[in-house]
């Protein structure tokens, strides 16, 4: 929760397998927190090289989002249906504008998001979705990386190709959006499916309203790791 905030504004759910990483968290020892959670789960199932690769890329961009004002970072390690290891971070952001009405029209508000994502990223599958909790903008777009050599023991920068997902979700609360944005490297057509299923069972938990009981009879996923914070 933020400081300060009495109550949270928007609170959703992890699946089961994502970790939440704290935004002042040395970073050595969120990746070797990583790699050892990497080992227990995949043991030598995955090469050395494999998880090396994900667990610096992921810290990288786990890097890059809470450099830009992040308020969540989590990642995920999961084998795929074909036996795969893959990973995937979550990261969270809160748009507010410096001045503006104390109430926005929701709807709108996701529309012009959609508008201006198309025009910058002509490429992305832009869109509206209908969430529980209300219309939210989304785009999904390939991106190119250079991930600086020296995480590798490497002079030169390392390229990376990413898969992102973003949604724009206008608050209920107030003037703002929280934007949500998941990276993964894996792009292989047969992971995708499954990506997007955990994807879409985290905006459909989002709620303004922090549930009664964590635990309560009909929860959709009881063994998640927790419904999160005020955003």
């Amino acid at each position: 929760m933020t400081d300060g905030a009495a109550e949270p504004d928007l609170w959703f759910e992890l699946p089961p397998g994502f970790a939440q990483f704290g935004l002042d968290e040395d970073p050595e020892a969120r990746m070797l927190r990583m790699a050892e959670a990497t080992d227990v789960t995949f043991g030598d199932t995955a090469a050395a090289e494999q998880k090396l690769s994900l667990i610096v890329s992921g810290e990288y961009i786990l890097q890059t989002m809470i450099a830009a004002g992040a308020e969540h970072v989590s990642s995920c390690l999961v084998r795929m249906p074909d036996g795969e290891l893959s990973q995937a971070t979550l990261c969270v952001l809160l748009e507010t504008p410096a001045m503006g009405p104390e109430h926005q029209d929701l709807q709108s508000s996701a529309k012009r998001t959609a508008v201006q994502w198309s025009e910058l990223y002509p490429d992305a599958e832009v869109g509206l979705v209908m969430l529980p909790y209300g219309m939210a903008a989304l785009c999904i777009r390939d991106q190119e990386l250079l991930v600086p050599g020296a995480l590798f023991g490497l002079g030169d920068p390392v390229p990376a190709t990413v898969r992102q997902v973003q949604f724009c979700v206008p608050l209920q609360t107030g003037p703002g959006s929280a934007l949500f944005v998941f990276t993964t490297q894996d792009t292989d057509p047969g992971h995708w499916p499954a990506y997007l299923d955990m994807f879409s069972g985290i905006m459909k938990s989002l709620s303004a309203v922090k549930p009664e009981d964590e635990r309560r009879p009909g929860r959709r996923n009881p063994d998640a790791e927790g419904t999160e914070r005020r955003i």
